[in-house]
């Protein structure tokens, strides 16, 4: 069951909350958040293309869902965010009852509980100590500044095999990150248990990203592999907020929806298309403008492009996270701008709204040409959440295999 202390929201989407200033102003101070007066002088709170959960200083958790149901863990493994290994045969749909936060936090107690029964991770490390007997190294500085010309002690400095490693304070900040975001009572308490059985062994250290790229895994230790990249997923997409006059931190958890989608098609053009003939780029196509003194402006990014052995670009697209019923104004205008660039056809990718988005057009001049440009198709790829990720990938490859141009697709892609 989800806490009671839990708000939802979809994302893009807007609705009206009964909160106190101090929560209203900390949403305020998110850019993927806006927080207005209603008509009715309630406040309002509306959110970007983001998912995941914000913590409040209340103690409340905001949770924004995606508006179009999908499989986010999918996305994160098929982009390589997270192993797919971990999400190939799990039932882990985010939907718009579910949170995604929990179910990252499933995978990751799945994978901290892995660790603990291979055994935590030991290293020597330098221990200082006063002693009655001497052990290893005489620190001789502190020897004198502590026990002066009558000693009873022995300030040591020795190597000592311990759990206060890298490694494992990483796994215990993961989980110290965790605590305050999981809206279900029962992952919670699951998250609390494995807290209280790591800190057992290794004291609490906040650690950074930093040093998830310091740790160096050996056949030693590479059972950590698994743990650590969904760790850095954590640290990589967790806010935390220090709350000024108080000793405490409110933490947050966001994922950019439009992004994602963007690296899903991205990756699934350049597995489908014939890499030996073509280049599958993501980067500028080239200015928009020229000023008279030939200098550049508005440099043009597709979401895709290809182009051939000769540097041909032969076609653009763009993806779109949206749901709606036909492409808006301005996807129009932002594609129609890419295929002029070089005269070529264009794509654009939405997620599946049961076909509303297919369809294929010709754009329209006075002379009745398509000023340049090639055709331009609309399509939809499968974002639901009921299907395996091996069926994901499969899905998703065909969706745009089936709606490139032949000559661009790889000959066994194609039986």
């Amino acid at each position: 069951m989800s806490s009671s202390q839990s708000l939802r929201i979809a994302e893009r989407d807007e609705k009206e909350f009964d909160l106190p200033e101090e929560d209203l102003r900390h949403l305020a101070s998110f850019d993927e958040i806006e927080v207005k007066r209603s008509g009715s002088g309630q406040p309002c709170v509306s959110v970007s293309n983001h998912v995941g959960v914000v913590g409040l200083p209340s103690g409340k958790l905001l949770e924004i869902r995606p508006k179009a149901p999908c499989n986010l863990l999918h996305y994160l493994a098929y982009i390589g965010d997270i192993d797919d290994e971990l999400v190939r045969g799990t039932d882990a749909s985010v939907l718009i009852d579910g949170s995604f936060v929990d179910l990252i936090a499933q995978l990751y107690l799945h994978e901290v509980d892995a660790v603990l029964k291979r055994g935590l991770n030991r290293e020597y490390l330098v221990e200082e100590s006063s002693e009655k007997h001497l052990r290893g190294q005489l620190d001789l500085q502190q020897q004198l500044q502590r026990q002066g010309v009558a000693p009873k002690k022995f300030e040591c400095r020795y190597d000592e095999l311990s759990t206060e490693t890298r490694l494992n304070k990483i796994l215990l900040d993961g989980l110290h990150r965790l605590r305050p975001l999981v809206t279900n009572s029962s992952v919670r308490s699951d998250v609390n248990r494995y807290y209280g059985r790591l800190q057992q062994y290794v004291s609490y250290e906040r650690m950074s990203l930093r040093d998830i790229e310091r740790v160096s895994l050996t056949r030693l230790n590479e059972y950590y592999g698994d743990a650590l990249r969904l760790v850095k997923l954590i640290f990589e997409q967790a806010f935390v907020a220090e709350l000024s006059g108080r000793n405490r931190r409110v933490q947050s958890l966001l994922i950019d929806m439009e992004s994602t989608f963007e690296r899903v098609v991205y990756r699934a053009v350049k597995t489908v298309v014939d890499t030996e003939y073509y280049d599958v780029r993501n980067d500028s196509i080239g200015y928009l403008t020229r000023s008279e003194s030939e200098e550049g402006l508005l440099s043009m990014y597709p979401d895709f492009w290809i182009r051939n052995r000769t540097e041909d670009v032969v076609l653009v697209g763009d993806a779109k996270w949206k749901t709606g019923t036909d492409p808006s104004r301005n996807d129009f205008y932002q594609i129609a701008a890419y295929q002029a660039k070089h005269g070529t056809p264009g794509v654009l990718v939405y997620p599946d709204v049961d076909g509303a988005m297919r369809d294929t057009y010709t754009y329209a001049t006075g002379s009745g040409t398509d000023a340049g440009r090639g055709k331009l198709r609309s399509i939809e790829i499968e974002t639901g959440d009921g299907a395996s990720y091996d069926q994901f990938v499969q899905t998703v490859e065909a969706a745009i295999r089936n709606n490139l141009p032949e000559s661009l697709v790889k000959a066994e892609a194609l039986l």
